[in-house]
């Protein structure tokens, strides 16, 4: 069973594993068995990080709950998220509570090295914090980060590595953890050999997306990070990619992303009060992982990732017909379902609901049903955060009250020959559903039913 290992660095890398954690709950197509995420990111506070690692708990418990098999239809939190380190984060020693020039001993060094020292950091460099990232700074990250390899994480990832599984690194090239990190984790997994299935790691197919930037920091006098020099740090960074890790064929694909419109945030350097809202980008980086993981690349392949049409709102329209085709189907289904048990839950737990009839009792008030509505409720707030950011991802129609096929934006869903509508057509096709489920268990059944009958009305309402 192939496995694909995702290497998220840094607050970008959460953000992106956010959003493909969305489209994996909503069955987009992914070309592997089975997922393991590895966040690198020294900063364990940080909020885009602690908000990701709960919503893939939250995916885990549901599909922890649940048995595929042939029989089974449902794409619903159907690939296995499988956590190999505590937290899903590779730990990087010896950065706790510790200046850089603590962790590189300065004052031990003699004083060439010291003076050295001092013209390739700066004061601010030196008397950095390590616990709450590298804030910008890709000369501090690429020596905090060259040590990764010794660490016991690093080894139990290694030792986890089969024959046929392939890697995915996610990092922006315009800050400091992911722009050293990148580089240096894909020279590590080329060329290191002082680690379990160095052999199987070193000739693996891996592929990767590098950010540019997409978004803006205030201006804060006591911050570093400077947002106003991640255009000539991109620049160089593009150059070092070119000629380093394009032309030496270090890489099968290697995927490029950006956007000139850009929201402009508060200036937070890590910890709690990072948390930024769900992007456009973030949700079209996770797309390249799906298209990775559904592709052969035996040669180094550059890729861009355009849209047929761009404005300042992106919807369903703005893609062209293969992203369309990938993505519309499952991500509609997860909406139609997320409102159903979001917006008439108490009808669909109730003996009115005929579906439920000798087939759930029990299931709304265990903790499975929990778990789901409260990924419902993060699959909103993501598509919410998305269409009120810049640029917008307008996908969704988040308030259909009591029309709920008026969801699309900018599709006018179609109409068909039925003696019913809106929810209560909904309802029929859900009673038609559940007598073609062939799984077993409650919570199977549950998901397939939704699973068919939300596939039906996508294609009745929507010719998809």
């Amino acid at each position: 069973m192939s496995k694909l290992y995702i290497f998220g660095i840094g607050g970008t890398g959460s953000r992106v594993l956010r959003s493909f954690t969305m489209m994996l709950a909503a069955g987009v197509k992914i070309g592997v068995n089975e997922i393991v995420p590895i966040i690198i990111d020294p900063d364990v506070s940080n909020a885009d990080l602690t908000r990701t690692v709960q919503l893939m708990n939250t995916y885990r418990a549901i599909h922890s709950e649940l048995q595929f098999d042939e029989e089974n239809e449902s794409q619903f939190f159907r690939k296995e998220l499988t956590q190999v380190l505590g937290n899903y984060t590779l730990r990087i020693n010896d950065t706790d509570d510790k200046t850089f020039q603590q962790f590189i001993d300065l004052p031990s060094m003699d004083k060439v090295n010291k003076a050295m020292m001092k013209i390739l950091f700066s004061d601010k460099n030196l008397n950095s914090s390590m616990d709450i990232g590298f804030k910008g700074n890709p000369n501090i990250g690429s020596v905090v980060l060259n040590q990764i390899v010794r660490s016991e994480d690093f080894e139990d990832f290694a030792n986890s590595f089969e024959a046929d599984d392939k890697i995915f690194i996610i990092s922006s090239i315009f800050g400091g953890t992911g722009a050293s990190g990148f580089p240096l984790l894909l020279k590590t997994l080329r060329t290191g050999d002082s680690f379990s299935n160095h052999d199987l790691i070193n000739n693996a197919e891996i592929g990767a997306i590098t950010i540019l930037p997409y978004f803006k920091l205030k201006s804060d006098e006591e911050s570093e990070i400077d947002s106003s020099t991640f255009i000539s740090k991109t620049k160089s960074a593009l150059a070092y990619y070119e000629n380093n890790i394009s032309k030496n064929g270090s890489i099968n694909a290697l995927y490029y992303l950006a956007d000139d419109i850009t929201n402009t945030y508060d200036n937070h350097e890590g910890g709690t009060a990072q948390e930024n809202d769900a992007h456009l980008i973030e949700f079209l980086a996770a797309t390249a992982i799906v298209d990775f993981s559904n592709k052969q690349h035996p040669n180094t392949v550059n890729k861009e990732l355009g849209l047929k049409d761009v404005e300042d709102t992106v919807s369903f329209g703005s893609f062209y017909d293969i992203q369309k085709r990938l993505l519309f189907t499952p991500l509609t289904q997860f909406i139609l379902m997320a409102n159903c048990l979001n917006n008439k839950f108490d009808y669909f737990s109730s003996t009115a609901f005929n579906a439920n009839n000798s087939n759930f009792q029990d299931l709304y008030d265990g903790t499975f049903m929990s778990e789901l509505r409260g990924m419902f409720v993060k699959y909103l707030e993501w598509l919410k955060e998305m269409k009120e950011n810049k640029r917008s991802l307008d996908l969704f129609n988040l308030k259909t009250g009591d029309k709920p096929f008026d969801v699309v934006t900018g599709i006018k869903p179609a109409k068909i020959p039925s003696l019913y509508s809106d929810y209560n057509l909904i309802i029929g096709r859900l009673n038609s559903a559940v007598k073609k489920c062939k799984s077993k268990g409650m919570e199977n059944k549950f998901l397939e039913m939704f699973y068919l009958g939300t596939k039906t009305l996508a294609k009745e309402k929507f010719k998809m």
